[in-house]
This record gives C-alpha cells, sequence and structure tokens, in this order.
C-alpha cells in the first residue's frame, strides 16, 4: 500500500478539487440560469486536472524514484491515480447531484428539446457511469502527456 500512498493521495486531492469546481460552478449559476456555459466550465477544469496529475508525477518521480522516472513509470503512476479517481468518483457525483446541485438534472432535462431522451441520459445513475469511464479515458491521457513532460531526459553526448 505503501507504494501507492503518493497515488491515493493525488487521487483524493484531485476528487476535492473537482468538488471545489462543483461548488464554484454552482456559485456561477452554472447549473442554473447560466446552464449555457456548463460545457465550457467542464472543460476548462481538466486545466486543473492536468495540474492535479503534473504535481502528483512530480512528486512521485522526485520521492519515489529518486529524480529519475520514465515515461512508462509516469504511464504507470497516472493509471494508478486514475484507477483511484474512478473507484472515489461515483461518491463524488453522488455528492455533487445530491448535497451541492441537486436542481442540475432537471434543469439539464427542462433546457433539452427532447424530454424523454435528456432524461434518460441526465441521471445519476447514468452520470456515475459515465464519470467512471470518461475518468479512465481522459485520465490515461492527460497521464500519457504529463509523463511525456515530467520524464527524466535521456543526455545527449
Amino acid at each position: 500500500m505503501k507504494k501507492f500512498a503518493i497515488e491515493i493521495k493525488w487521487g483524493i486531492r484531485y476528487i476535492f478539487c473537482y468538488l471545489a469546481w462543483a461548488i464554484l460552478e454552482k456559485t456561477l449559476g452554472i447549473y442554473g440560469e447560466n446552464m449555457s456555459f456548463y460545457m465550457l466550465s467542464s472543460l476548462l477544469f481538466y486545466i486543473f486536472a492536468g495540474l492535479i496529475y503534473s504535481l502528483a508525477l512530480k512528486e512521485k518521480k522526485i520521492n519515489y524514484f529518486n529524480g529519475n522516472m520514465d515515461w512508462k513509470q509516469g504511464c504507470a503512476t497516472g493509471l494508478y491515480m486514475t484507477i483511484v479517481i474512478a473507484i472515489l468518483m461515483p461518491l463524488a457525483q453522488a455528492s455533487l447531484h445530491e448535497l451541492i446541485a441537486p436542481e442540475f438534472f432537471e434543469n439539464m432535462i427542462n433546457a433539452s428539446k427532447d424530454k424523454e431522451g435528456a432524461a434518460n441520459y441526465f441521471n445519476l445513475r447514468s452520470y456515475i457511469i459515465q464519470s467512471i469511464f470518461f475518468t479512465l479515458s481522459i485520465g490515461m491521457v492527460i497521464s500519457a502527456i504529463a509523463a511525456y513532460f515530467i520524464q527524466t531526459k535521456k543526455q545527449t553526448k
């Protein structure tokens, strides 16, 4: 377990950042009167996600790999962190949609032209499943990119 302590710590930090972002979106009215900015706001969060992954990989490089980490080790670190995030995401989604913004689904359905289709898409079960799979896919992409920049560069002679 000690081997994955950094990934677990940063995975938990990611979830807290995700929930803080949701509170900011709620405060800015993104789940209500400013719903048209929801997609942009969601995309902007991934700037912070990249930063969190980069900081996690940098800490792993320094504290676990003694300052020498290759791309594969960085990707593996990112994968483990992504798995932690995916495991915690159902709890984060439930917290978001039950505590922070219970009006989210209703507002999204009401804003849609196809109410029946929207009701099938905008519900807690659907969002939990989507968030798990999206986390796994985007987490690996972010991990690969961050690992590329964090890896120890080979010295050329």
